[in-house]
């Protein structure tokens, strides 16, 4: 089959989690066209190779604000903005099927992936849009919303199960969205569990948009003098590759699949943003945490406290966030001790891909 296989560009997390499914597909000999744009598409790029078409196509900005105030004005501007950005993702896709012809199109968070002439998948773990204040007739409006995109696809699939849920309300216990015709799948990440030496004492992960990954990145920084052991630092940069060392620091500009994979499995104690998908890394791997939400995100300032609730994570706010006293509160958390299967996530939404087509 020839698939069009689009990816949400908001951090690295939404290309990560696409490549095990897109490797797959790959495997059984299908031809992908992978839509995305900035690092993500980069990343994906240097993942895949030649083994893929590519099409760099901008979509939305995301909505981020420093509190809730600031958060409803500025929605009343991103509205507009989201739409426009939309029908110009629409149009441009218009233009790629209209040069050749395509048999199904999967989207990993983009609205602006589908078309009413071919099976198209919507992949998501977001089915309600958070605001600040857990506002309850918001929420409702934004299952509505995303009801009025849903119906422009095939199938709605969810990287997570039924019950004990990563991602929480994002994904359960809705209002007016029928859980039943969603397909719950399981996890997906582009890594697995292995059994190494936990040589690494502090693995810090960082990713996201900017300016906020910057700020993280030179507040985090400051703070390593104290700690010792083994700290290894990974930027999220993925424009280049470099690798340095000082003392017992050594940072990596970007890192490969394989890299990121074995540097999870060996450290003790990971510090990262509250991206979904980074959620589902450490599901998968097993590894403890601290979280740090993007200022302004909403989901990941909902996924730290979710999680720390449930006594699996610690988290700390980006301008508050203390390593030395911050690590102590890592180490009384249990991580997450179920066991995940990314293969059999695949395997599902493969046979979704087939059903469908």
């Amino acid at each position: 089959m020839k698939i069009i296989y689009g990816v949400c560009s908001w951090g690295l997390g939404h290309a990560t989690r696409s490549l095990p499914v897109i490797r797959a597909l790959l495997k059984e000999d299908h031809q992908l066209t992978v839509i995305s744009h900035d690092r993500a598409l980069t990343l994906l790029q240097s993942e895949l190779g030649d083994q893929a078409c590519y099409e760099d196509i901008q979509d939305y900005p995301m909505l981020l604000s420093e509190n809730s105030r600031q958060f409803l004005a500025k929605s009343a501007v991103y509205w507009p903005v989201f739409i426009h950005r939309i029908e110009q993702g629409l149009a441009s896709l218009q233009t790629i099927l209209n040069k050749q012809q395509y048999d199904c199109i999967i989207s990993d968070g983009r609205y602006d992936m589908y078309s009413k002439h071919i099976p198209s998948l919507f992949i998501s773990h977001q089915m309600r849009i958070m605001n600040p204040l857990r506002i309850k007739m918001l929420e409702r409006g934004s299952e509505r919303f995303n009801l009025f995109f849903f119906n422009r696809f095939s199938d709605i699939i969810v990287p997570d199960t039924k019950t004990d849920s990563l991602s929480g309300d994002l994904s359960h216990n809705l209002k007016l969205i029928d859980e039943d015709e969603i397909h719950y799948v399981g996890p997906l990440s582009d890594f697995r569990r292995k059994t190494l030496p936990k040589t690494i004492d502090y693995l810090i992960s960082l990713s996201g948009p900017e300016p906020q990954r910057s700020m993280l990145e030179a507040r985090l920084m400051a703070q390593l003098a104290p700690l010792s052991g083994n700290i290894v630092v990974t930027l999220g940069k993925t424009e280049t590759a470099t690798k340095t060392k000082t003392r017992n620091i050594t940072t990596y500009s970007s890192v490969s699949r394989t890299t990121r994979e074995n540097l999870l499995n060996k450290a003790k104690l990971v510090i990262a943003r509250s991206g979904y998908t980074t959620i589902m890394d450490l599901a998968v791997v097993g590894t403890k945490a601290l979280l740090i939400p993007t200022p302004g995100q909403i989901e990941q300032e909902y996924l730290a406290t979710y999680h720390q609730s449930l006594g699996q994570f610690a988290t700390a706010t980006q301008h508050a966030v203390d390593l030395t006293t911050d690590i102590g509160r890592i180490k009384a958390t249990t991580g997450i001790t179920k066991t995940h299967s990314v293969n059999k996530t695949v395997e599902r939404i493969l046979d979704i891909v087939t059903q469908r087509t």
